[in-house]
C-alpha cells in the first residue's frame, strides 16, 4: 500500500483531501509533527483488517499460554459453564 506524508498543518487544511485519499486511493497517511511520525490516517477496511489480525495475534498467545500450562479446551468449556450457570 502505498503512503504520503502530511503535516498536522496540512491536515488542518485539507482534511477532506487526506480522507478521501486514504478511503479511495488506498494511501495510508502518515501524518508528522516537527517531520517526526505522530498519527496515521487509514482507510476503514483497513483499520478493521488491522483490529483482526491484532485479535487473532491475541488469541494465538492465548492459546501458546494455555498449552503452555496444560489446560485443555475441555476444561475450559467445563469451567465457562459453570460460572455462566452461576449468574442470575
Amino acid at each position: 500500500m502505498k503512503s504520503t506524508t502530511a503535516s498536522i498543518a496540512e491536515g488542518k487544511r485539507s482534511f477532506s483531501r487526506l480522507i478521501q485519499e486514504a478511503n479511495e486511493k488506498k494511501r495510508d497517511i502518515i501524518v508528522t509533527r516537527r517531520g517526526k511520525p505522530v498519527a496515521a490516517i487509514v482507510s476503514y477496511e483497513e483499520y478493521k483488517r488491522s483490529k483482526k489480525r491484532e485479535g487473532y495475534r491475541k488469541i494465538m498467545e492465548a492459546r501458546g499460554a494455555f498449552v503452555k500450562a496444560e489446560v485443555r479446551a475441555e476444561g475450559v468449556f467445563r469451567e465457562s459453564k459453570k460460572q455462566l450457570e452461576k449468574r442470575p
